[in-house]
């Protein structure tokens, strides 16, 4: 394949066939002499935040997540193994040399590349040694919003850390171990998704605002919106839900349309997340989610919510199951105890790692809202000061709710 000779893929490609004596050595994890410097906003990518080994601990940036030392190692063998695949996508040259795995390649489903990999994970041939391969050209860092021509030939992308961390987040053990191959088989999913389903021009439809049509208008008939950013600087979204299942509005645009709606959803909430990591200097990596359940005793009455559950279905196996641990909390308010049994078929088909996130109020928990956030963010219909626009569900706007 060839790429537009600005591309980096077409740099990392011309400086490959370089002279060994040309080559230098990335920094490797281990070398304490390297300085972490703070991650600039460009640098963020898409799918995530900032990359966890880049962040300046002593500028208010600490790591999203404290690691512990089977964690890290974990993490470090899940990027062996996924720069290996990419750089087997690429035609690079794996350490020693030999060509890397691709994402097609077959052994992706044994945990032995792992247990190679962890063997000698700092361990480069030298430069100056008779005999011995220069190391490939390092990976570009992830880029946010890449353009067409800045994306290989395959799914695969450079990711950074947060990401692959929330990939093995997804498929973590009882026992707090990761399922490795498990992970690594979602993610390649989740990529080839993003590839199939456009959602790099979903990102970038969002930065410039050309949100389509049929878009803003189930924006409309499902409301939610983004009421600000909770103590831990993690974009807040607050939905009308009940309303949602009381409208019958599930049957107004197609499941397709929906399905593209609940992709600009999802991509939204890492533009969210972007904006709040540049305005407080830290990694965010999680939003928090509340869902108003107002109306929903009256959608039981008329059975309309019995035609939205199929779609929520249909979104949870199609769509969530790719975007896996960017909601940390979830609260259902207004929750009266005749819709429990509504919950319980909902909760049957979430993940269970996302259903272990809910909490249930049978009304407004404004204590509990104010232990994440400030009053400023609530908003003011929930005892908060937060006059923000927040419309009613378009075909329940006139409707009395119960």
């Amino acid at each position: 394949a060839s790429w537009p000779r600005g591309s980096w893929l077409a740099e990392a490609k011309r400086s490959e066939g370089e002279d060994d004596d040309k080559h230098q050595h990335p920094p490797t994890r281990h070398n304490t002499k390297t300085k972490t410097k703070r991650t600039r906003s460009k640098d963020m990518n898409h799918l995530c935040g900032l990359s966890l080994s880049n962040l300046d601990s002593s500028a208010n940036s600490a790591p999203v997540t404290d690691f512990s030392g089977g964690e890290r190692r974990s993490l470090d063998a899940f990027r062996r193994r996924y720069d290996s695949a990419l750089r087997g996508e690429l035609g690079f040259s794996g350490r020693d040399g030999v060509s890397g795995r691709g994402a097609n390649d077959n052994n992706h489903d044994s945990d032995d590349g792992f247990e190679e990999e962890k063997k000698d994970a700092s361990v480069h041939p030298s430069p100056g040694r008779r005999g011995s391969k220069s190391p490939p050209p390092p990976l570009p860092p992830p880029a946010y919003l890449p353009s067409p021509d800045d994306l290989p030939p395959s799914v695969l992308r450079p990711l950074d850390d947060v990401t692959l961390y929330r990939y093995l987040l997804a498929d973590r053990r009882s026992d707090g171990t990761f399922d490795e191959v498990a992970s690594f088989r979602r993610l390649l999913e989740a990529l080839k998704f993003r590839r199939e389903r456009g959602c790099d021009e979903v990102a970038r439809n969002l930065a410039s605002d050309r949100i389509p049509a049929t878009m803003r208008r189930c924006r409309r008939l499902r409301v939610g919106v983004y009421a600000g950013v909770d103590d831990r600087s993690r974009p807040v979204v607050f939905e009308r839900l009940g309303q949602f299942l009381l409208s019958g509005n599930a049957t107004k645009v197609t499941h397709e349309e929906w399905t593209e709606s609940y992709l600009y959803f999802l991509e939204g909430h890492f533009a969210e997340m972007r904006r709040a990591a540049e305005a407080s200097g830290k990694a965010v990596d999680r939003i928090v989610y509340f869902a108003d359940f107002q109306g929903v005793v009256t959608s039981v009455l008329n059975r309309k919510i019995w035609k939205v559950v199929p779609l929520l279905k249909e979104l949870v196996k199609t769509v969530e199951c790719h975007y896996p641990e960017i909601v940390d909390h979830i609260t259902l308010f207004n929750v009266p105890r005749v819709a429990s049994g509504v919950y319980n078929v909902v909760r049957g088909f979430l993940d269970p790692v996302t259903a272990a996130k809910i909490e249930l109020h049978a009304g407004v928990p404004y204590e509990r809202f104010r232990e994440l956030m400030s009053e400023d963010v609530i908003p003011a219909e929930y005892g908060g000061k937060n006059e923000m626009d927040f419309p009613q569900t378009a075909s329940c706007s006139r409707t009395k709710t119960k």
